[in-house]
């Protein structure tokens, strides 16, 4: 008797990904105005919010790595460029950020009400380290204690306060669900 073969499973109906493909390029359009046209005007204790990397965790933890990578990328090209910053140096932090935190979702037993919180807590530390030691390349003084003390705790504070609700609305902008692949060990 000759053996059945297993159904592929077909990839994903083309409106779908394409709607899906909206719904994030729409989201990064929201993230960039937010970080380029609002933070700058919103100072708590000498801190200006992330709202790119909260989307960016928030992207990460609703569909995983590689989406996660790539909406870091992407976010961090155009802030850099939008902002006159050195270009790369946010990209690299916020691919990294992404892709650590998609996989952080994908392999983790996540709590829905600690996940945003403790993902945005990590990767405002995670990011911060690597554009503070990118500084520390490109051979400009950086008062490490100073920066600490003065901005990157009350960026943390600020970044985790605004966690929960950004997160809820690109939740909801998203679709609702986590489209996150569970990889086997």
């Amino acid at each position: 008797m000759a053996q059945r073969v297993p159904a592929i499973e077909k990839p994903a109906d083309g409106p779908h990904v394409v709607a899906e493909i909206g719904r994030l390029f729409a989201l990064l359009v929201v993230a960039t105005l937010l970080q380029t046209a609002v933070a700058a005007n919103i100072r708590i204790l000498g801190a200006n919010p992330d709202f790119v990397l909260i989307f960016v965790v928030a992207v990460a933890l609703l569909r995983g790595a590689e989406i996660g990578a790539a909406f870091g990328f992407v976010a961090g090209a155009i802030v850099s460029i939008a902002l006159f910053e050195p270009p790369g140096v946010r990209s690299l932090a916020l691919v990294a950020v992404g892709y650590l935190v998609g996989r952080y979702a994908e392999t983790a037993d996540l709590s829905p009400s600690v996940a945003p919180i403790v993902s945005v807590f990590v990767a405002t530390l995670l990011a911060e380290s690597l554009e503070l030691l990118a500084q520390f390349l490109f051979g400009r003084q950086v008062p490490l204690l100073y920066l600490m003390g003065r901005w990157v705790i009350p960026l943390l504070v600020l970044d985790c306060l605004l966690a929960v609700p950004l997160y809820l609305v690109a939740r909801w902008w998203l679709g609702g669900e986590r489209h996150v692949r569970i990889s086997e060990t």
